[in-house]
């Protein structure tokens, strides 16, 4: 990817009927993990999509790095590998937003 600055990655998701409050409790852990262990990361949330236009999209991740290569970095860390595998089995769809962040001086 060309281009310098802040790296935005946002996965939107909707998830089967196992994903329930302890499911949701553990992908929280995980990113905590994610914070704790991926260098260049700016801001990471996972958290409910509390918009009434979501389209069953309940949950997201959202990620702000410094540039796109800490996002490359992240997506082969083991603690992402980690929080994926956990998280696969229980994700029925999902969309994904990866973009340079337009610089602020101009």
């Amino acid at each position: 990817m060309s281009g310098s600055g802040a790296f935005l990655h946002v996965v939107m998701m909707r998830f089967g009927e196992g994903a329930d409050a302890r499911f949701h409790h553990q992908v929280r852990v995980h990113a905590q993990k994610v914070r704790d262990e991926c260098a260049g990361i700016l801001m990471y949330h996972y958290g409910e999509n509390v918009a009434d236009r979501s389209k069953g999209y309940t949950h997201a991740t959202s990620a702000l790095f410094v540039d796109a290569k800490a996002h490359d970095v992240y997506q082969t860390s083991p603690a992402h590998v980690a929080m994926k595998q956990y998280m696969m089995s229980h994700i029925k769809d999902m969309v994904v937003y990866d973009g340079l962040l337009p610089s602020q001086a101009g």
